[in-house]
Parts: structure tokens; C-alpha cells; sequence
């Protein structure tokens, strides 16, 4: 007969098992509700590894929300604050994912690399580097040099000093006997390129290279529009005109403000105008890339002189209004007084150096180049930098005088007269103005008509091909090649800056 007892807890036990619920945890699963791992019979059995490092995870979770970076799909909870349509992408790429892990297979496939041995069971050796090429070597000299050359660059605090001696010429010329200007003495290194009268003149172009970096004020480029005028620092004024009108002398400029003493380098609007004539004639003579040089200039911020005379009082008033800095010379020219303008925001940066200089390269200015008190603005064309200045005043609108309309300006090639008024509206426009110095580079060495002996080429005789470019409001130029194959290919050229920032930079191939 079949036994009828089953094994297991009898009708007995089971009516006397106790409620789980209201006793002590069991110790069969993994965790109790008293937060215990089950089977852990006393605390201090519990995983304190793994525990620490779910403490150090939730901690780099809390470093990551304190600085902002996603730690969740907040888009999901707050949609209104996030773009639409946004798709959530992993921060690392797919390659990594595969290869850049370590799964077991990217470590057996490294492995196997590291083991990789030729059949005489050596590593394969590293091939050969290629020895440099002549010209390879003589780049990397140059790079060497120009990287030391930069370390050992300063800071310009606007403080500096002339370093060169500049001698002022002693003699009248006698291009000059009967003109206006027979007061005034002249390098006879100048080349005149408009006559005896008005004063337009450049030195040669070699000249002007071999001076060096700092261009001496007696072969310094002239632009004159008409006869010097005849000023003293005793009694020339300059009169301000802002929120209120005040008068300032050459004194009350020199010793109530700072001064600063920075090199500027200057090139006139029409700079390489000869070029473009030999090309289509146009109304401007034959400046050559002379027409450009890099003096010291010593004087006073325009900014620090405007704030003296109540600029801040009058930008209040205008809080919404562009305002214009205007500034006339004391020459007298045909079409009346020479004055152009400048943004006032443009003025008020004090990184842009817009200054009432009075000197130049440590001495008096000369007077071709402005004297007493000359406006400099770096980085613009020199007609931006009026001489003789007199008069600066503020207003709502740019300024409408017969220079700064019609001069220094750059028009579509069907406008060929002023009468029109399409002519008119362009001689108006912003964009025809020429205002801020254009990116430049010019060969000096070889010369115009410089002839090279084929007999020292043949010896392997070194030429070094030189020149210098300059650009516009201090930025830096980057990089200076030459090709001697119409463009097939191109030799860097080594630069030569000044030690301390200018905008004049050698170069040498």
C-alpha cells in the first residue's frame, strides 16, 4: 500500500509558524528590510568595498551638478527650457567605443602587436629619418632664430624712447626759395613728387629699408595739401568742444595729462599709387611704396583730454545716439580747412592709442609733419592723422568737409565725377570711406633695376631677397612668402620684428 504521508512541515507546524511579518528579518535572499545584505549575520560583514565606491560615484555625480554639466536627460523634465527636437549624442566617438576600451579582445589584439617580432626574432627597427635638405636646413635656422627672437619680446608700456639719433636737416632748400614754405629746412634725401609746391615727397625706397625699423623724421614720408602754416608752441591753442568748450595751451597738454611715447607706423591712403597708374591713370600722383614710415610718437591720449573737457556728461545726455569725434588742422587749403572724424567709442578704448602728440622720435615735430600738435590714430591711413591740429568737437553726424568727403575714398570704377547724385550718394556712402591701413608687402632687395652678376650665381653665391609688410590696427602678420616660379611654389620668409610692438616688420627670405 502507497504511504499517504508526505514529506515536510506537518498540519501542526505549519498552524504554528510564527508571521515572518512581525518578527526579526530572515537571512535567505539579499537584502531584509532593515537595509541588511541577507545572510550577513552582523554588520561589519557587510561589503564595505563595494559601498565606498557607490560613495565616491554619488560624489562625482554631486562635483559634476555643481558645475553645471549634464548628469541626467533634463530635457525630458524640463522640455520648456530646452531647444526642441535635440538629440541627446554620446561625448566620445564610435571608434573609441570599439577599439579604444579595454575589452578583452582589445586587449588580446594589443598584446599580439607588443609581441610582433621579425623572423630573427628581433623588434623591426625604425626606418631611417631623411637628412634635410639645404633649404630645409636653412628654414629651420630661421625658425630657431625667429622663436628666440620672440621670447625675448617685451611688453610696451608706452614709455619708451627714440633708439635712433635723429639729425634734423640744417639747410633751406633751394626747391623751396620762393615758395611758401622757404622757412622750412629739408632733407635733400626726399624725392619730390608734385613739384616745388605743395610739399609731396618720399625718400627712395632703399633708403628708407637701410634706416631701419625706425624711420628718422628728416626722410620720414611728406603728404601736404598746401603751404605749412606758421604756428608757435608759445601761443598755438587747441579748443575742445564736448558738453562744455574749453581751450587748452601746448602747455596745460604737456604737463597736466600722462604721456605716452609708442612707435606708429604711418603709410599715406595712396601708398603704391604709381603702380595702379601704369595700370589706369588716375586723378592721385605717383607715391611709391616709400610713401610709408614708423617714427616714435610722444604725447596724450585724445581719450583722457575728452574726459577732461565733459565727454562723460554729454554721452549721458545721448545715451542712444552714435556721436562722432570731429578734428580740423589750422592749415588753409583751397576747399577750406583739412578735418575729418572718428566714432567717439572708437576714441574712448584706451587700446586704440588715439593720441595729441607733440613730439617725434623724442624732438619738437617737424613742421611738414604737424607741428606744433599732431593728431596720431595707429592702424588707420595717414590721412586720418591731421596735422597742425586745432579744433576737435563732437556731433551727431559724420563730418561733411570737402576732404573727408572727397578724399581717401574708394568708388566703383563708373563713377567719374562728383556733379551726379549717384556720385553723390556714393562719395556719402560708409562703405567708399578708406579709413582703417590695408595688409601690404613690399620687395626692396632686389631693387627696381638692380643687376644680379650670373657670375657669382654660378659660384653659389647666397642672395637673401628682403623687404617689409605692415597691416592695419596692430594686428600681427602671420606669415611672408615668395615664390621665384610665378606661384608654382613658395619659400617662407623669416621675419624681423621690433622688441617691442609696432607695426613694422622686416622681412628676409
Amino acid at each position: 500500500m502507497p504511504s499517504t504521508k508526505h514529506p515536510g512541515a506537518s498540519d501542526l507546524e505549519i498552524l504554528n509558524e510564527p508571521d515572518w511579518t512581525r518578527t526579526h528579518s530572515h537571512r535567505v535572499g539579499t537584502r531584509g528590510r532593515d537595509a541588511r545584505f541577507m545572510g550577513v549575520t552582523h554588520r561589519g560583514d557587510e561589503y564595505h568595498d563595494e559601498l565606498e565606491e557607490v560613495d565616491e560615484k554619488i560624489q562625482e555625480l554631486r562635483e559634476k551638478v555643481a558645475r553645471g554639466e549634464l548628469v541626467t536627460d533634463f530635457h525630458l523634465e524640463r522640455p520648456e527650457v530646452h531647444p526642441d527636437y535635440w538629440r541627446y549624442v554620446l561625448h566620445t566617438t564610435e571608434s573609441f567605443i570599439k577599439y579604444g576600451q579595454p575589452w578583452p579582445i582589445n586587449r588580446k589584439t594589443e598584446s599580439e602587436e607588443k609581441g610582433k617580432v621579425t623572423e630573427a626574432g628581433k623588434r623591426e627597427p625604425e626606418k631611417e629619418k631623411s637628412k634635410p635638405t639645404s633649404e630645409e636646413e636653412a628654414l629651420l635656422e630661421f625658425l630657431r632664430h625667429e622663436q628666440q627672437h620672440r621670447s625675448s619680446m617685451q611688453v610696451n608700456d608706452g614709455k619708451g624712447s627714440c633708439p635712433i639719433r635723429d639729425e634734423t636737416p640744417e639747410k633751406i632748400d633751394e626747391a623751396d626759395q620762393f615758395s611758401p614754405d622757404n622757412w622750412i629746412p629739408r632733407s635733400d634725401k626726399l624725392i619730390r613728387l608734385t613739384g616745388k609746391h605743395p610739399m609731396n615727397a618720399e625718400p627712395d625706397l632703399t633708403t628708407l629699408f637701410e634706416a631701419g625699423i625706425i624711420t628718422p623724421s628728416p626722410i620720414h614720408y611728406v603728404r601736404n595739401h598746401g603751404a605749412v602754416p606758421h604756428l608757435l608752441w608759445e601761443n598755438h591753442e587747441l579748443e575742445v568742444t564736448t558738453d562744455k568748450h574749453v581751450i587748452y595751451s601746448m602747455d596745460n597738454l604737456k604737463l597736466s595729462f600722462e604721456s605716452v611715447n609708442i612707435p606708429v607706423f604711418l603709410a599715406c591712403d595712396g601708398s603704391r599709387r604709381k603702380e595702379l597708374n601704369m595700370i589706369k591713370r588716375t586723378r592721385a600722383f605717383n607715391f611709391t611704396g616709400a610713401s610709408a614710415s614708423c617714427s616714435y610718437w610722444k604725447g596724450v591720449l585724445l581719450r583722457d583730454v575728452l574726459l577732461d573737457a565733459g565727454v562723460e556728461n554729454l554721452m549721458k545726455k545721448k545715451p542712444n545716439e552714435r556721436l562722432w569725434v570731429n578734428y580740423e588742422g589750422a592749415d588753409e587749403l583751397s576747399e577750406g580747412k583739412y578735418a575729418t572724424c572718428v566714432p567717439l567709442e572708437y576714441v574712448m578704448d584706451p587700446i586704440n592709442d588715439l593720441m595729441l602728440a607733440y613730439e617725434m622720435n623724442d624732438h619738437p615735430i617737424p613742421p611738414d609733419h604737424g607741428y606744433p600738435l599732431r593728431l596720431i590714430l595707429p592702424g588707420w591711413v595717414g590721412a586720418r592723422s591731421i596735422k597742425w591740429l586745432a579744433k576737435v568737437w563732437i556731433t551727431e553726424n559724420e563730418n561733411d568737409s570737402h576732404y573727408h568727403i572727397y578724399d581717401n575714398r574708394q568708388l566703383p570704377s563708373f563713377i567719374t565725377n562728383t556733379e551726379s547724385e549717384i556720385a553723390q550718394l556714393m562719395y556719402h556712402h560708409p562703405s567708399t570711406i578708406r579709413n582703417e591701413q590695408m595688409l601690404n608687402s613690399i620687395i626692396v632687395k632686389p631693387a627696381q633695376g638692380e643687376q644680379i652678376d650670373l657670375v657669382d650665381v654660378k659660384k653659389g653665391t647666397m642672395y637673401r631677397v628682403m623687404g617689409f609688410a605692415y597691416s592695419g590696427s596692430g594686428d600681427e602678420i602671420d606669415k611672408v612668402e615668395i615664390s621665384l616660379n610665378g606661384g608654382e611654389t613658395w619659400l617662407y620668409c623669416s621675419r624681423k620684428v621690433s622688441p617691442v610692438p609696432s607695426s613694422f616688420i622686416d622681412i628676409n627670405s
